[in-house]
């Protein structure tokens, strides 16, 4: 999967978002990452993530996103596909603290792979199964140009897929979920859970923790 993550990030996000490039590596639980690398963490679910000491950020405060490997199953959905849209989110939106306004000046959190997910909406690059992205047009500048996701499954700014949701900014309530009605019937559709990106979002950056896990490689 490694090669079909180096290509979606370097190729196709990089054109839509400018994210720049990345190398990805495989690096047992043992073993210690490089210095300053960004993980992409496996996982059974969030109930491991928190026994093993993986928070909100490496243990360097760097960008951190982990795929429950589990969850994932238990919805029946791909598993590179899972990967591939924290991998994208984690590109575009690091610190998770990038939003958009709408014209009715609502705040639209910017998560560029939820209101596409689903695998249907997915494409293959060598054979490895990733996801859908939306580019900037999904977050309706009036004079913007072209397509509106990578793979044009969208038809309008703003637009949440059946497979799909968002978040927008409520000044009263926080952030609340638009949720696509197929992605209703998954446990990641419905709920927020402990370590995602919406979670971490929600509890905002000040309550964020290092790391801790230990390697003993």
């Amino acid at each position: 999967m490694l090669s079909a993550f180096d290509t979606q990030w370097n190729q196709d996000l990089n054109a839509a978002w400018g994210v720049g490039s990345a190398q990805f590596t495989f690096t047992p639980n043992t073993t210690a990452p490089a210095a300053g690398a960004w993980w992409v963490v496996f996982l059974d679910n969030s109930d491991q993530a928190n026994a093993l000491a993986y928070h909100d950020l490496t243990n360097e405060g760097l960008p951190i996103s982990k795929v429950f490997v589990k969850t994932i199953q238990a919805d029946n959905a791909s598993v590179s596909v899972g990967a591939t849209h924290e991998i994208c989110e984690m590109a575009v939106d690091p610190w998770l603290n990038g939003a958009y306004q709408d014209a009715q000046g609502t705040f639209w959190a910017g998560e560029v792979c939820d209101p596409v997910e689903d695998q249907q909406y997915g494409y293959e690059i060598n054979g490895v199964l990733v996801t859908d992205f939306v580019t900037p047009n999904w977050f309706g500048h009036e004079f913007s140009q072209g397509d509106i996701d990578f793979k044009q499954h969208a038809t309008s700014a703003f637009q949440v897929l059946t497979g799909g949701y968002a978040q927008k900014f409520d000044p009263n309530q926080g952030w609340i979920q638009i949720t696509g009605a197929k992605a209703m019937k998954t446990a990641r559709g419905k709920i927020a859970v402990r370590g995602s990106r919406r979670e971490r979002r929600a509890r905002q950056w000040k309550n964020w923790q290092p790391s801790k896990h230990h390697f003993v490689g």
